[in-house]
């Protein structure tokens, strides 16, 4: 099932309508994609709640936020590139790094200043590809490509 269609499935559920009904001034903040499908995070009162479908049934986890900072929100209708476009311009990126094997994809639609793609990649050679693409006009905001032991904390 692609984005909007699950975004949509989310939306006219019960469970979404009487979280909507009695927290109104909640809105979508970002996507998140793994394994299982699309994970819609909406935030309110400082907290986050995420729908999902799980066998054609809705789930939600609830999180606080312990960090004042501002959430802006995510409006799907303004996304012009799709995640099939902001993965072959990673793919493209990647490819630029050699042959490199990916292992994990971590695939989340914010927004900023701009809606945009965080995309990233960790491969078999514990290689790190971070790119962020503007979901509008699919320009590379920002990209880095490191060794998972470049985040090693210190002891």
């Amino acid at each position: 099932m692609n984005l909007q269609e699950e975004y949509s499935n989310i939306l006219e559920s019960e469970e979404y309508k009487e979280f909507k009904q009695n927290n109104p001034e909640s809105y979508l903040s970002s996507v998140f994609l793994d394994n299982s499908g699309w994970q819609f995070n909406f935030y309110y009162d400082n907290k986050l709640i995420t729908f999902y479908l799980e066998d054609s049934i809705i789930k939600t986890e609830e999180s606080e936020i312990y960090e004042k900072k501002e959430i802006k929100e995510l409006k799907l209708n303004d996304i012009k590139v799709s995640k099939q476009e902001a993965e072959e311009i990673i793919n493209q990126v990647m490819d630029k790094h050699g042959n490199e094997e990916i292992n994990k994809k971590i695939i989340i639609l914010q927004q900023k200043e701009v809606p945009f793609w965080n995309i990233t990649y960790i491969t078999t050679t514990l290689n790190v590809l971070n790119v962020k693409i503007n979901a509008i006009s699919k320009e590379i905001l920002e990209q880095k490509f490191e060794n998972i032991m470049k985040f090693k904390g210190t002891q």
